[in-house]
C-alpha cells in the first residue's frame, strides 16, 4: 500500500523536477501555435468526437438489447 500511494507522487515530482532544469527553447518555425483559431476549431472538435465515442456504444447498445428483450418475450424492470 506504501508503494502504491507514494511512488506515483514521488515519479511524478521527479518529471516536474526534471522538466524545471530544461532549457527554454525559442519558438520557431515548427512551433505548434495554440492561440490561433485553427487550433481552436480542431482542439474542440476531437473532444467533441472523443466524447461521443464514448457514449454511442450504450446509446445504440441500448435500443438492441431492448428489441431481443421483446423478441424473447421477456419484460423490462427499470
Amino acid at each position: 500500500m506504501f508503494v502504491g500511494r507514494y511512488a506515483v507522487a514521488i515519479l511524478t515530482l521527479a518529471l516536474a523536477g526534471s522538466l524545471v532544469v530544461k532549457k527554454i527553447v525559442p519558438a520557431g518555425e515548427g512551433t505548434l501555435r495554440d492561440h490561433r483559431p485553427l487550433f481552436i476549431i480542431w482542439l474542440v472538435f476531437v473532444i467533441i468526437i472523443i466524447g461521443a465515442l464514448s457514449f454511442v456504444p450504450a446509446l445504440s447498445l441500448g435500443p438492441i438489447a431492448e428489441f431481443m428483450n421483446m423478441a424473447a418475450g421477456g419484460i423490462i424492470h427499470v
